[in-house]
């Protein structure tokens, strides 16, 4: 009885926690996002806590008054200046509470307004997905052996991929590692000012924006960009399915039919790759954007000012943001051409593979030409050994004259569907190579060479960073400096 009592208990508080978490997505408009498994169910709560959490901060850092107004004549000697985020002050004592609070609440406010955007281009609706599925229903009632099949085994590759990805371990470890990168650049700067400061709610106020930061950031990788990388995840999959179904024996080029039905079918799945890629465009365009503007203006203050990237970190402000920024845009860039440029390949091992597919066929042929009765003696001789002791004579010539024709058929049949496959498959193989609609992003052929030049030019980025920002300055420091 008691253990019963404790279990309603716990589904009380369950239900009544599930109910609090559904009610709380609703009125923060998050409630397709938690059903999607965009988010952890928890990430309300979260959020709740951060809006919170980021008034409060942003209420303590207005109290701190902006001087400049009262100390504008006195601007010119020097005795107040400017430091980060505008605030005001002589020594690191009369701002280190402001500049603390401050930098605490505007990265956090930065950091949670770029998940909470980002999740919502990730669950935008996107034209023709319905037009697909039903493209694909229709491909079920026309074929309804071969397409269910087919489709089956890409959607369980996809699944599978998903699962993968999602369990493993070394991207939870990518995932944590840059967290702590982002959230170690943002705040390590400042630590220096904790020893200046006057209140302890100013450190606090820091301390506790350390945790929520990094926790942000873990969730927009780990849970939100993951969807983004299980698009162009799904889409491999789907093309390595489709690439590699006639070897796993799932839908064998035999006949000309199976091989109109695989075609078929990979128009639906190009269908829903379009709609993948309709899903992950506008972050990857906005990746690029900033990786790129980011860094042009680091590498403009590099050349101009002479100094290295950790130099200009310590300035603190805008310019801290701006290279933490390039870093981790850059990596995302970085991640997603990479895919692309593996969904490429797997596009063009679909002709490939077809090819492969009419060697073997050609190979059947000949066989067959070279030893035309050879089916006809094994039947025969399988009728052979079931023949009446009495008279087998007289069985073996009857069963011969009767099978005959069903013999002769079934080698027509054979032959018939032989070449009917290598004539469909030299179709389906010139409408591949020469007019077949590739795969595009913002006009830029996956896999082409235009594309192979951005992925170039993305990683010369990242080595001229390396060199001129990293490498050069600190080869060019004096031994005796410190």
């Amino acid at each position: 009885g008691i253990m019963a009592l404790t279990a309603v208990r716990a589904g009380r508080v369950s239900s009544s926690g599930y109910g609090f978490q559904h009610f709380l997505a609703r009125a923060l408009r998050m409630e397709r996002i938690v059903r999607e498994d965009c988010v952890p169910k928890w990430f309300p709560v979260l959020a709740l806590v951060f809006y919170g959490l980021i008034a409060f901060q942003l209420a303590v850092g207005r109290s701190f008054s902006d001087d400049s107004g009262s100390h504008r004549m006195d601007f010119w000697n020097a005795k107040p200046q400017r430091h980060d985020y505008n605030c005001w002050g002589s020594d690191l004592e009369d701002i280190a509470d402001c500049v603390l609070v401050r930098h605490s609440g505007c990265t956090m406010l930065v950091s949670f307004y770029t998940c909470l955007l980002v999740t919502a281009v990730c669950n935008r609706n996107v034209k023709g997905s319905h037009i697909v599925a039903e493209h694909r229903k229709c491909l079920q009632d026309l074929f309804p052996v071969e397409a269910p099949q087919l489709l089956s085994y890409v959607e369980r590759s996809v699944k599978s991929n998903a699962i993968y990805w999602r369990t493993h371990r070394r991207y939870k470890a990518q995932s944590l590692a840059l967290s702590f990168v982002w959230t170690l650049t943002s705040f390590g700067v400042y630590t220096e000012l904790l020893q200046e400061a006057q209140t302890k709610l100013a450190k606090g106020i820091f301390f506790t924006a350390l945790p929520c930061t990094f926790m942000m950031q873990y969730t927009l990788l780990r849970h939100v960009l993951l969807r983004v990388l299980l698009h162009l995840e799904g889409v491999k999959a789907r093309a390595a399915a489709m690439a590699y179904c006639d070897e796993e024996g799932v839908l064998p080029f035999a006949s000309g039919h199976a091989i109109y039905v695989w075609y078929c079918v990979r128009r639906n799945v190009q269908a829903q790759n379009e709609v993948a890629y309709q899903n992950t465009s506008p972050i990857f365009a906005a990746s690029f954007l900033c990786a790129a503007a980011c860094s042009c203006w680091v590498g403009t203050e590099l050349s101009r000012r002479g100094m290295s990237v950790f130099g200009l970190t310590s300035r603190g402000g805008a310019s801290l943001m701006i290279v933490a920024s390039a870093m981790v845009s850059s990596i995302f860039v970085g991640v997603f051409l990479g895919r692309l440029l593996d969904i490429g390949r797997l596009e063009e091992a679909h002709a490939r593979q077809l090819r492969i597919a009419h060697l073997r066929l050609e190979h059947a042929k000949l066989l067959k030409k070279a030893n035309p009765s050879e089916q006809q003696i094994a039947e025969t001789s399988r009728f052979d050994s079931q023949t009446d002791v009495h008279d087998p004579a007289r069985t073996i010539s009857s069963r011969r004259n009767s099978d005959a024709p069903e013999l002769d058929e079934e080698l027509a049949l054979a032959a018939d569907d032989l070449d009917g496959a290598v004539a469909m498959i030299e179709r389906v193989i010139t409408l591949l190579e020469h007019h077949d609609a590739k795969p595009a992003l913002f006009g830029i052929e996956i896999g082409s060479k235009s594309f192979q030049v951005v992925n170039a030019a993305l990683f010369s980025n990242l080595w001229y960073l390396c060199v001129w920002g990293v490498l050069i300055p600190l080869m060019h420091v004096p031994s005796g400096e410190d």
